[in-house]
C-alpha cells in the first residue's frame, strides 16, 4: 500500500493550536522523516480535557525538552506526563548569556537589552529588527539546541520540544533538524510559516485593530515572519559554506554522526 505523506498537519488538541510533528518531510536523497518521532508545541498546561491528556499520553513520549525561561515554565508549567522525562534549557539568551524571560517577570530587563542593543548600532529601531538580530544570533552556541541534538543522537524519542507558543523558539529548533536531515530549506522555512495557518484565528484577533501599515511587524507578535525565520538560518551560511559544515562546527555532526542521525530519522 503507498504511504501518502502529509508533512506539517496539525495535531488536533481541545486546548492548544500549532501542535504538530515533523514527519513526511521529504529529504534531498528521497527519503521522509519518520512519523511518530519528533513533536514540536506550546504551552502544555492548557491541555486540561481528558480527552487531551489521553492523547498528549498516546504519542509515548520519552522526552519533553522545555525550550521557555524559568519565569515562563512557572507561570505556566508543565503537567507531568507519563513515560516522558522533562528537560528545561531556555531556547534564547540575553547578551550576558542569561535566560530571556518573556513573562511578566521579564519585562524589564527586555526593555534594557533592547536600549543596549540601539545604542550598540546607534539610533532606536522598531522590535521586529531587534528580534530579528536575535534570532540571527539563535542558531550559535545555543545551549538548547545543543540539548536537543543531544538528545536526537541519544534516540530519546518520542520527543516533544515547545516554548510558549509553538513559534519561534520551537520554529528554529524545528528547522535545524529539518535542515539536519538533509530537507531542502524552502521546505523546512514552510513548516515554520505553518504557525500562521494554525494560529490564523488569535493573529487576526490580535491585528484587527492594528494599523495597516504596521501589521507586518507586528505580525511575530502572535505568528511569525518569513524574513525572520528566514534571515535565521541564511545566517547560517553566511559563516559556513554548507549547513553540513555547520552541523559538524556547531554540534560535532561530522560526516559519520550526521549519516547516522539521518538513518535512524529518516525512511
Amino acid at each position: 500500500m503507498q504511504v501518502v505523506f502529509s508533512p506539517g498537519a496539525e495535531i488536533k488538541f481541545d486546548g492548544a493550536a500549532n501542535f504538530r510533528e515533523l514527519g513526511g518531510y521529504r529529504a534531498a536523497d528521497g527519503r521522509h522523516v519518520k512519523y511518530g518521532l519528533l513533536y514540536r508545541g506550546g504551552n502544555l498546561d492548557t491541555l486540561t480535557s481528558d480527552a487531551d491528556r489521553a492523547k498528549l499520553a498516546s504519542l509515548g513520549l520519552k522526552e519533553i525538552l522545555d525550550l521557555r525561561s524559568a519565569g515562563e515554565s512557572a507561570v505556566h508549567p508543565d503537567p507531568a506526563v507519563p513515560g516522558a522525562h522533562y528537560r528545561r534549557v531556555c531556547g534564547m539568551r540575553n547578551a550576558d548569556g542569561t535566560e530571556m524571560d518573556f513573562s511578566g517577570q521579564g519585562i524589564e530587563r527586555l526593555r534594557q537589552e533592547k536600549e543596549a542593543f540601539e545604542r550598540s548600532i546607534g539610533h532606536p529601531v522598531h522590535d521586529f529588527y531587534w528580534f530579528s538580530a536575535l534570532y540571527e544570533a539563535m542558531p550559535f552556541r545555543n545551549p538548547a539546541y545543543h540539548a536537543l541534538f543531544a538528545l536526537l543522537e541519544e534516540h530519546r524519542v518520542p520527543i516533544l520540544f515547545h516554548c510558549s507558543c509553538g513559534k519561534d523558539r520551537t520554529g528554529i529548533g524545528a528547522m535545524l533538524i529539518l535542515l539536519a536531515l538533509g530537507v531542502p530549506r524552502e521546505d523546512a522555512l514552510a513548516d515554520y510559516m505553518l504557525t500562521n495557518v494554525y494560529r490564523r484565528a488569535i493573529i487576526e484577533k490580535f491585528l484587527a485593530d492594528k494599523p495597516a501599515d504596521e501589521r507586518e511587524l507586528l505580525l511575530p507578535v502572535e505568528g511569525v515572519s518569513e524574513p525572520m525565520g528566514a534571515g535565521a538560518i541564511d545566517a547560517i551560511l553566511k559563516r559556513y559554506p554548507s549547513y553540513e559544515a555547520y552541523f559538524a562546527d556547531e554540534f560535532g555532526l561530522d560526516a559519520p554522526r550526521l549519516k547516522a542521525l539521518r538513518d535512524y530519522y529518516l525512511e
